[in-house]
């Protein structure tokens, strides 16, 4: 018989992270990038804006990764 996995839990900072990932997308921090002017590279900033925030999300869950599971596979 397999043992059984325990139930694991969301650490406090990764539930601080995932709030404040929603906050930033969401009214009334996205008003915050909510703009055409100024463009980045041919984009209006509210696309960077999103676009930014999504590259930090995959880094920092990336660190929540190898933090979490890092030399145990």
């Amino acid at each position: 018989m397999e043992a059984e996995q325990p139930v694991r839990r969301a650490s406090r900072a990764f539930v601080v992270f995932v709030v404040a990932m929603v906050a930033v997308m969401v009214f009334p921090l996205f008003a915050i990038g909510n703009r055409i002017e100024p463009m980045v590279l041919g984009l209006p900033f509210s696309m960077v804006w999103v676009v930014s925030w999504i590259l930090i999300e995959f880094v920092v869950l990336v660190g929540f990764f190898l933090y979490e599971y890092g030399g145990s596979r």
